[in-house]
This record gives structure tokens, C-alpha cells and sequence, in this order.
């Protein structure tokens, strides 16, 4: 699950232009360090909204991101963007208004908001800059509530903070649709456009109704490619989680119908997405997983969703490096950035929504309903034994080798298809956990910590075998496509759960590619869950789930030839 990455140590070339922009570098930025890429796409998006002229100017611009850090309470970017509001224009009182609604009460914002702004003389250029400064604003106090830099400057009070009590909103939209009229289509053939094909497969109306302002959406869909679709840190499955549960959480039925079609696309079913939704700490995700979640939610925009705050040290203790940490809340940030350009500019959902989000579902995730303990793993037989060996009781180990002998035995003997080996393998695998046992945490059952031992074992004996002792393996997953998938007399999966392998069987599996022979050996053979079995891989269920669904059909694709069913055919 977790993985380290090669940071570099050279700083990013945007860190010139953050400079000349703040007169010194804000630690907001220096927080971010590892990820290089995203502090160059954020400083681009900043560079287009904020520092270029347009309808607003920059002054206005610049009160809109105090006004957003002062009604989220983030003391960071109140310092950083500290100017006074008193001085600018009466008529600036109703851009506020809208700004402070969008920021606070996101879900509210209706079309009739954004006419009081028509009727107050702004155009709708002019409104798309504040809709998208907003959204910055809130983007950089979510880095800010995570990552908790120190203020680069004195904390001024706002000398006008009664200006900035935003009143509960009342009525929940009645027509909830497009609010802005821009052109749109006029940037078809961009490279942005095509990125967001390539990566979603269409075109989402959030971007394409922006499409009026190309260098926006090209600064946009370059924060995509910085935040989102690298995958050198956490993977493209949790970072979709996240923007999910966020959505969630803000009650933004377009962007969390969006990213659940984005992750039924990676492999994950809708249902799952749609316990995801309802409640995370309910769906069928890892524990790690579901502690990603539980932790980036926190930082969710919607107010009143929690009072905790973002806990770097759990993260840590789940084996999330610094770097995927950072990045958990970067994508966090980029989350609320487009719940908050949805929600002002309206962009209706390109698919039919599962859920439609309303008042109901404010407190969803409120404190009072959590319960005491996230933990979900069932109580392990072992955890007493364990206990024990670890006090110096050496003879109690011999008890769990008689419990788990046989089936870390069949599990090698699966994977390196020699009986001599699978006995010698099995040997070296309960010296290392004996001699090991110490660093067992117990945050997995002890049965899932052996069997990771065995398939890093077993491999190992792989590695080293010359390659003439090796069976030739199937194609790889690359270009793979099942072609003989007639009905069978029996399910191959149910030969195998069964113990009835026959030598044609046991030589169709360990022709399987490395990957998918481990993942439907634990599955099939061993009968782990599909938890246990992700966690010994260090996979996401669903990647899991994926993983064994191309080995049963690489499986089915070897031996359909002997054991397609017969049809009798009348004389």
C-alpha cells in the first residue's frame, strides 16, 4: 500500500515566481517540498486567477482570499492574504456576499445569487474570476488545515470582521442547474480537452463550461496532471477515494457522481462507491485505506462536519510515508477547489447521480455517530500465542507452526511448483517469523503477517531458480483477452477449493504470470478473504479483486480445451 519515492532535492522553478509574487517564500509552499510538481501547477493556477488582471482586480481578488480565510478560520491565510476590506468600494459588498456563501455554504449557492451579482453591474466573466478565486482560497486554507505551516507574517485582526458573519442559509436550491451562460466548445481541439478525454473519457461539463477561458482550463487541467494522475505516491484508486468521500462530505452530488463513475472505471463497482459515500468506515476498503479517508474527510469544506484535525501521526502509523501524507492533503486541497468551482458555477452531472445530496444529509458524518473504535478485524485466534512467544515462551511457537504449517506449505508449494522446494521454503519461512516476531504489531491477523512472509519467501526461491527449472509462463496481463469462456462442467475456482487438482490444473496455475498465481493461490487455494488477502499484498481490495478476476480468466483461458462441456447432439 504505501510506497516511497525518490524526491528530489533541487528546488522548484516556482519557487522564483512565489517569491517575487509574496516578496519571500511562504512556508504553505515549502510544506509541499516533495511534491514539486504540484507547487508549480498551484503557482500556475494562482498565476492565471489571482496575479493576472481580468474583470476583477487584483485588489478585489486579493480581499476575496481574506474574506474566504477569515470566514474558514484559517489563521495561516488570514495572515498571508491580510489586507483591509474597509477600503474598498460599497459595490464590492455583494461580491463578498457571494464569495463568503460559496466558501462557507457551498451546497446553497443558486442561480438567483448569482443574478443579485448581475443586477450589482459584474458580468459573468467577472463572476467565473470570483467562483475560481473562491475556489483557491479554499484550496490553499485546505494545504493550510492540514499541513500546518507557521505564519510567515504577524496576524493582523480584520478591521472589518463584522462584514464577514455569514448567515446560515435557509432555502436548499429548488432548480439546481448551470448558473453561468459562457460559451462553451470554443477550445475543442485543445490539449486540455484532450487529457480530460484521455483520462475520463469525455469532456465533464465542469470544465467545459469553462471552456471561454482557455488558459484557465489549461491551468486547471495542468493541476490534474500534477495532483491526480501520477501515481509515484498513492495510487490513482485512493486519490478518486478521497475526492469521493470529500465530495461526499461536502454534499456535491455532480463531482461525487463523477468520481464514482472514474472509479468504476479503475475496477472499483458502484456499490462499493456508494458505501463510500454513505459511510466509509462501513465499505469494503482496506483498514489503511479507510484511515486515508477517515483523515483527509476532516479537511472536507463544508463546515460543521468535525471538529478534529487532520492527524499526520496516524497516517504514519499506517505506513504512509511523509511524502503520500503530503500529498493526501494536496489532493484533499484540489477536492474542495473543484466541490467549490461546482457548486458556483453549477455544472449539471454527466451521468444520472446515484445519490442526490440535500439538508438530510448535513450531519451524515457527525461526531456523534462515530463509533468508538474504527478497528473492523475480527478478534485473532492467534493474538493469545503470540503474546506469549513474545514474553520468551519458545515452545509455544511450535503450536502456531502445527496450526499453519499445511497451509503455508500448499501456498508455496502453489507457487513454486516443486514439492522439494515448498518443503524447504516453508522451513525458512517459520525461522523468519520466529525470529521476527518482535516486529509483528499486530495491526494484521497473524495468519495475513505469515502468509505475506511465505509469498516474499516463495519468490525469493523463484528468483534464484535457473530459468530451465521453470515452467514457461502464460502471457502477461499486457494484450490479454479471454477468448474460450464456454460454460465448463466444473468452475475451475470450485476444482481448486475443493483440493481436487488434477496435474493439468496444478501446471495451468503455475504457468500463471507471477502476480496473478499469488493473488488466486491465497484466494482460491488458501481461502483468505479477499481483506486478508489484499493485505498480505499490500493492495486495495479492489486492485485485489481485479488481480484475481484476470487470473481465473488466464486460468479458464489454459484449460477451457479440457474441460469445455460437451453438448450431446441427437443423430
Amino acid at each position: 500500500m504505501s510506497q516511497s519515492s525518490t524526491i528530489s532535492n533541487d528546488p522548484p522553478g516556482s519557487y522564483p515566481q512565489l517569491i517575487a509574487l509574496y516578496g519571500f517564500l511562504p512556508n504553505l509552499f515549502r510544506a509541499q517540498s516533495a511534491i514539486p510538481q504540484a507547487i508549480e501547477a498551484e503557482q500556475q493556477v494562482i498565476n492565471i486567477v489571482v496575479v493576472r488582471q481580468g474583470r476583477l482586480s487584483r485588489s478585489q481578488k486579493d480581499a476575496i482570499l481574506n474574506a474566504v480565510a477569515t470566514v474558514r478560520s484559517c489563521d495561516y491565510c488570514r495572515a498571508l492574504f491580510g489586507h483591509s476590506l474597509a477600503a474598498l468600494p460599497d459595490r464590492n459588498s455583494g461580491l463578498f456576499d457571494f464569495s463568503l456563501k460559496l466558501a462557507k455554504h457551498g451546497p446553497w449557492v443558486s442561480e438567483s445569487d448569482v443574478l443579485i451579482l448581475k443586477h450589482s453591474g459584474f458580468d459573468e466573466r467577472a463572476i467565473l474570476e470570483a467562483i475560481v478565486t473562491t475556489g483557491v482560497g479554499v484550496m490553499l486554507c485546505t494545504l493550510a488545515d492540514g499541513l500546518r505551516p507557521r505564519l510567515d507574517t504577524e496576524l493582523r485582526s480584520p478591521a472589518s470582521s463584522e462584514l464577514l458573519n455569514v448567515p446560515d442559509p435557509i432555502d436548499w436550491p429548488k432548480t439546481p442547474g448551470t448558473h453561468l451562460g459562457l460559451p462553451t466548445d470554443s477550445t475543442a481541439d485543445s490539449p486540455a480537452y484532450a487529457v480530460l478525454r484521455e483520462q475520463f473519457g469525455y469532456v465533464p461539463n465542469l470544465y467545459r463550461l469553462q471552456s471561454a477561458v482557455p488558459e484557465l482550463l489549461d491551468a486547471e487541467v495542468r493541476l490534474l496532471e500534477s495532483v491526480l494522475f501520477p501515481e509515484d505516491g498513492l495510487n490513482r484508486v485512493q486519490k478518486e477515494c478521497v475526492l469521493l468521500a470529500i465530495s461526499a462530505a461536502n454534499l456535491n452530488t455532480y463531482c461525487a457522481t463523477l468520481h464514482s463513475q472514474v472509479l468504476n472505471i479503475l475496477g472499483v463497482p458502484l456499490e462499493e462507491s456508494d458505501r463510500i459515500v454513505e459511510d466509509h468506515r462501513h465499505s469494503g476498503i482496506s483498514g489503511t485505506d479507510r484511515a486515508l479517508l477517515d483523515e483527509t474527510r476532516k479537511l472536507a469544506s463544508l463546515p460543521g462536519r468535525s471538529n478534529q484535525r487532520f492527524e499526520t501521526e496516524r497516517l504514519r502509523t499506517q505506513g504512509f510515508t511523509e511524502r503520500q501524507i503530503v500529498e493526501a492533503v494536496v489532493v484533499s486541497g484540489l477536492a474542495n477547489f473543484l466541490n467549490t468551482l461546482q457548486a458556483g458555477i453549477g455544472a449539471t452531472a454527466d451521468f444520472p447521480p446515484r445519490k442526490v445530496f440535500g439538508p438530510k444529509d448535513l450531519y451524515l458524518f457527525s461526531d456523534r455517530s462515530r463509533p468508538i473504535s474504527d478497528a473492523t478485524f475480527p478478534e485473532d485466534p492467534d493474538s493469545a500465542l503470540v503474546a506469549r512467544v513474545r514474553e520468551g515462551n519458545i515452545d509455544v511457537f511450535e503450536e502456531l507452526v502445527r496450526r499453519h504449517s499445511r497451509r503455508i506449505f500448499g501456498t508455496l508449494a502453489g507457487l513454486v511448483g516443486n514439492i522439494e522446494d515448498a518443503h524447504d521454503a516453508t522451513q525458512e519461512v517459520f525461522l523468519k517469523a520466529f525470529e521476527n516476531i518482535g516486529r509483528f504489531q499486530g495491526r494484521s491477523k497473524f495468519s495475513t503477517w505469515l502468509t505475506s512472509i511465505a509469498i516474499n519467501t516463495g519468490t525469493d526461491f523463484l528468483r534464484q531458480r535457473k530459468p530451465s527449472e521453470s515452467l514457461e509462463e502464460m502471457q502477461d496481463d499486457e494484450g490479454f483477452r479471454p477468448r474460450q469462456v464456454q460454460k465448463w462442467a466444473d468452475d475451475p475456482e470450485r476444482l481448486l477449493a475443493a483440493s481436487q487438482m488434477n496435474e493439468l490444473v496444478r501446471e495451468a496455475v503455475l504457468r500463471l504470470p507471477e502476480k496473478y498465481r499469488i493473488a488466486v493461490l491465497l484466494r482460491d487455494i488458501n481461502q483468505l478473504s479477499t481483506e486478508e488477502a489484499a493485505a498480505v499484498l499490500e493492495l486495495s481490495i479492489p486492485a485485489l479483486k481485479a488481480r484475481v478476476l484476470r487470473g481465473r480468466l488466464m486460468l479458464r483461458e489454459s484449460l477451457a480445451p479440457h474441460f469445455i462441456r460437451q453438448d450431446k447432439t441427437d443423430a
